[in-house]
Order: C-alpha cells, then sequence, then structure tokens
C-alpha cells in the first residue's frame, strides 16, 4: 500500500509539471514563440519545437494518468527531462545567459544555474520513478 503511494506521488508530480509547463506556454504563447526564436539554433528546428514541445508535454501527462500507457508516459518524460537537462548543461557551460528562457510559468524565472540543478533533480526523480513503476 505505501509504495502504491509513493507512485501515485510521484506521477502525479510529473503529471503537474508538464501540465503547469505546457498551460504556461500556451497560455502566454506570444512570449514563448519569442523565447524560442532567441534561442541558439535555427530558426526552423526552433518552430518545430515550438508547437512540438507543448503538445509532448501534454501528451507525456495524459500517458501517466492512464495506467495503460504509464510506462511510455513516465519513459518519454525521463527522455524529455534528459534533453531539456542537457540543453540547459549547454547553456551553462557555453555562456550564453543572456538567452531568454522558453519554460513556463515558475520555471523561467530562474536563472540558468538553478533551472540545471531544478531539471536534474527532476531527470532524476522520473528516472527512478519509471524503474520504480517497472519493478512494482
Amino acid at each position: 500500500m505505501k509504495n502504491q503511494w509513493v507512485l501515485l506521488f510521484l506521477c502525479s508530480l510529473f503529471i503537474f509539471v508538464l501540465i503547469y509547463t505546457a498551460s504556461s506556454k500556451l497560455l502566454n504563447f506570444s512570449h514563448y514563440v519569442n523565447s524560442m526564436q532567441s534561442q541558439p539554433i535555427s530558426k526552423w528546428v526552433s518552430t518545430i519545437l515550438t508547437y512540438l514541445i507543448p503538445v509532448t508535454e501534454v501528451v507525456l501527462a495524459y500517458f501517466i494518468s492512464n495506467k495503460d500507457l504509464r510506462s511510455i508516459g513516465l519513459l518519454g518524460t525521463t527522455f524529455l527531462l534528459f534533453a531539456f537537462t542537457g540543453y540547459v548543461a549547454y547553456i551553462n557551460i557555453s555562456g550564453l545567459y543572456s538567452t531568454t528562457c522558453p519554460c513556463g510559468g515558475l520555471f523561467s524565472n530562474l536563472n540558468w544555474i538553478q533551472h540545471l540543478y531544478v531539471n536534474s533533480i527532476l531527470t532524476v526523480l522520473s528516472f527512478f520513478t519509471y524503474f520504480y513503476y517497472k519493478k512494482w
């Protein structure tokens, strides 16, 4: 029973984070588009990611909420967070601190170092949640 509550909490956490960030991006879409266009990536990649990221976040949240798709959702969330963390690490290593963070909501108020810490914690937590779910 205790394991079930831990898993329910962790899945709820990731559903909240994914829906929160996706809705923040979509509710302030013009700011999000401008932030994405200012990233040090090509414009066509930026344009694709502008739409792909929030849609992916919503789909992954749905997958996590659906018991039959939960494993895919947790694994997808781990990969997505790993990619985000790698990108934030790149920004920190390359010194591109003036780049605006395209994340939504409270995450956009973090500096790049804080962002790296939060993303790293969420990535590790999602990795362990996936394996905890598979084991359980």
